[in-house]
């Protein structure tokens, strides 16, 4: 049986604010580890209705600079 990958995208493919899961696809990474991403101190996520959570494109790109140097 074949696992099927996520598909991968870019920051050019999501709007200024995007979801967990594709955040997920961004860095190819699961879910599960994108959801304890956004837990990490710091992070540019908010959540929404106590549940929905969305990453700030502007935010991911500053956070993914400094954490990164990319």
């Amino acid at each position: 049986m074949a696992t099927r990958q996520p598909r991968c995208l870019s920051l050019d493919d999501v709007g200024d604010f995007f979801s967990v899961k594709e955040l997920a696809a961004l860095l190819g990474i699961g879910e599960a580890r994108a959801y304890e991403l956004t837990r990490r101190r710091g992070f540019p996520c908010m959540r929404l209705s106590g549940r929905t959570i969305r990453i700030s494109k502007t935010g991911f790109k500053r956070w993914s600079e400094q954490s990164f140097g990319i």
